[in-house]
């Protein structure tokens, strides 16, 4: 199923972190999510809440391993460090997500990807 994913018309997901130019930061364990992203179907519509905004591309890398990796390795019962001590401590155990760091600053299709912000709290 996740194979035919790359030739749906639409795919819709969020980001980890949004910085203020537009780049796009995504942390994956097995890239499967971040792939649609970058390569296959149709089009991409991004959904995410304003707390998922950042200054830029450090603040946004800091986010996505401090607010959203911590609570998914913790929902995903990993037993990594950050599900411990609610930040990232740049662990490399079995069963992190943090395995797949995304960075997108440009689609070269124009209008490929679609970016909706939401304004309220959404996710990580």
């Amino acid at each position: 199923m996740k194979r035919n994913l790359f030739t749906c018309g639409t795919f819709l997901m969020s980001a980890n972190a949004i910085t203020l130019d537009g780049q796009l930061i995504n942390i994956d364990a097995y890239g499967s999510r971040v792939a649609y992203l970058c390569h296959g179907p149709e089009q991409v519509f991004v959904f995410a809440g304003m707390n998922k905004m950042a200054a830029d591309l450090d603040a946004g890398i800091k986010r996505a391993r401090n607010l959203a990796a911590p609570p998914n390795n913790v929902r995903l019962e990993t037993g990594n460090p950050c599900t411990h001590t609610g930040f990232c401590n740049d662990c490399l155990s079995s069963g992190t997500i943090c395995c797949q760091f995304v960075v997108t600053r440009y689609n070269a299709t124009p209008g490929r990807i679609k970016v909706f912000l939401v304004g309220e709290e959404l996710g990580y």
